[in-house]
């Protein structure tokens, strides 16, 4: 995504600086799930990539419906981002590239269930962001920066 605007550069501002971010995917029978993740995000906001334990709930959740949204918030709340798209799991030699550039491995809380540094035991969870939300919660708006699915819905505000 070019990020060509004000609105834009707000949002990967806040991207940027969050490292943690919440991750909601669909349950079996369409009943939600979220986690906190740790997440890298490239600077033009087109892709997030995260490590997990291939046990985990999020995985089976993904592998039944690839769809995820991840929601990166200031510490007061009063800026939240939205960014959404097909998020696939990547396991095995695939995820390596992955597994190489995402820092802090060693402390992160996954290892709780694999101690292991060996990428083969872990799933990469990989979002090809198809849709950016800009929120305000405090002044109840927020304004969709991007939608891949729906260019006409950008710059929209609810």
């Amino acid at each position: 995504m070019k990020i060509d605007s004000d609105l834009a550069r707000e949002a990967q501002q806040v991207v940027m600086k969050v490292k943690n971010a919440v991750l909601a995917t669909a349950g079996e029978h369409g009943l939600p799930h979220s986690a906190w993740m740790t997440a890298q995000v490239t600077d033009d906001l087109e892709e997030i990539i995260s490590i997990t334990a291939p046990i985990s709930q999020k995985v089976a959740d993904l592998r039944r419906n690839p769809q995820g949204e991840w929601m990166f918030a200031t510490p007061s709340m009063e800026t939240v981002v939205y960014l959404s798209g097909r998020t696939r799991v990547v396991e095995g030699e695939a995820a390596k590239r992955y597994w190489e550039r995402m820092p802090g491995k060693a402390q992160a809380c996954y290892r709780k269930y694999c101690e292991t540094g060996d990428y083969h035991q872990f799933a990469v969870i990989r979002t090809e962001v198809g849709r950016i939300v800009l929120c305000k919660p405090y002044a109840y708006k927020k304004t969709v920066i991007f939608d891949k699915a729906d260019p006409s819905a950008v710059q929209h505000q609810d």
